[in-house]
């Protein structure tokens, strides 16, 4: 990823709808599954700027990973100390096999070449039954210079990336897209930045600023989505992302 792009997540992380809304998804599919019951271990994988650890601290001791040095400085600055510089490219795991009650990949495994590799990497050091929470970018149509400046290599379906959960020896307790009432216009302003930018290197963030009261109802739109696919058990037909609660067979 740029680096622009990891400060501007690091910025963004604690205010900004869209990180809220996911990380609070996140939280609701863990709680409802009973993986923040207990103390444990847990990793955050391609953590970047460590918000998302750091608000997972309250409930595990919790590993920051992340491919880039920027990040786990930035890591570092919001007081976390349990953090590892990896290659995401082999993605091998410099941990022991079983060694961790919660695996978070979150916006990952689009990035590496072998999507299953990595997820197998996740099970070896995953305790049985223990917990991996998935989300990635959805729909290869919606693919933009965006995705390119991420570093994604591809963007997933929720059938494509449960058969590759099932493949690499998880049980998939909850899948779903999210993200659903803002598809629409999303998809719009992406379409639209696409026609006049078209470099991956110069191609502004799809974060982009917004008025408060405008985050605050965006917010609020992904708290809706959060009683729909927890509390109502819903599966979302279409969104932005697709997320994933599995559990090691």
């Amino acid at each position: 990823m740029r680096p622009d792009l990891i400060t501007d997540l690091y910025e963004k992380e604690a205010t900004y709808w869209w990180n809220i809304s996911k990380r609070e998804m996140v939280l609701s599919l863990l709680r409802s599954g009973g993986s923040l019951k207990d103390p444990g271990v847990a990793i955050d994988i391609g953590c970047g700027g460590g918000y998302t650890a750091w608000v997972l601290e309250s409930y595990h001791k919790t590993v920051g990973v992340d491919v880039s040095a920027e990040a786990l400085k930035l890591c570092l600055h919001r007081g976390l100390r349990r953090l590892c510089q990896v290659d995401m490219a082999s993605f091998l795991l410099p941990f022991k096999s079983d060694s961790f009650d919660l695996v978070m990949a979150l916006d990952v495994i689009e990035h590496v070449d072998d999507d299953l590799q990595a997820l197998t990497e996740c099970r070896r050091i995953l305790k049985a039954g223990g917990s991996l929470v998935l989300t990635v970018p959805a729909f290869m149509w919606l693919w933009s210079p965006w995705d390119e400046a991420l570093g994604h290599r591809r963007r997933y379906t929720a059938s494509g990336l449960a058969q590759v959960i099932h493949r690499a020896g998880f049980s998939v307790k909850k899948l779903t897209y999210m993200f659903f009432f803002i598809f629409p216009l999303a998809v719009l302003i992406r379409r639209v930045k696409k026609i006049f930018q078209k470099d991956a290197v110069h191609y502004p963030s799809d974060f982009i600023p917004i008025p408060k009261i405008l985050n605050t109802g965006l917010i609020h739109a992904g708290r809706l989505e959060q009683r729909m696919i927890t509390n109502l058990n819903l599966n979302l037909p279409f969104g932005l992302s697709v997320i994933s609660l599995a559990t090691k067979r």
